[in-house]
């Protein structure tokens, strides 16, 4: 650093190092592109069903079906509209019975052709995964799941 004691010329000239702000940026950049290996980005493919009165329409479909989480691996499987049933699904190891409820939903598929869509419902105590899982089995059947409830 050169300091001149001239009155007229007053600067002051000094170097900077910047080896090291550039040593920390590596480091910072480093870091972040390492931890963002990490990261996904994934898209819930869901529909909420409304809220509220029923639309008045003459498309709607005769009957609505209902697929309801509960504690311990419990699930109903309700049918709304129409015609009205309750199915009951044991646990299978205290784990939702993911066979026996593909094999009702396709009972119920057979039977009412044009019902195209699931709400499914869950209990607040059920897992994030849980519901994920219960909504990928109801894609074999049904290809709209709709969340509804939470």
């Amino acid at each position: 650093m050169r300091v001149t004691d001239d009155k007229k010329n007053q600067s002051k000239d000094f170097e900077l190092n910047i080896a090291s702000i550039i040593d920390c940026l590596t480091v910072l950049i480093t870091f972040t592109l390492a931890s963002a290996s990490f990261l996904s980005i994934g898209i819930l493919d869901a529909g909420v069903t409304a809220g509220g009165d029923m639309a008045k329409s003459d498309n709607l479909p005769e009957v609505f079906l209902t697929v309801d989480i509960k504690n311990n691996g419990f699930v109903e499987v309700t049918l709304h509209g129409k015609e009205k049933f309750l199915e009951k699904i044991n646990p299978q190891n205290s784990k939702i019975d993911l066979g026996k409820l593909t094999l009702t939903l396709k009972n119920f598929k057979e039977k009412w052709k044009n019902v195209g869509s699931v709400t499914l419902l869950a209990d607040a105590a059920i897992t994030y995964q849980e519901v994920i899982m219960t909504m990928d089995e109801i894609r074999k059947t049904f290809s709209i799941v709709m969340l509804g409830g939470f």
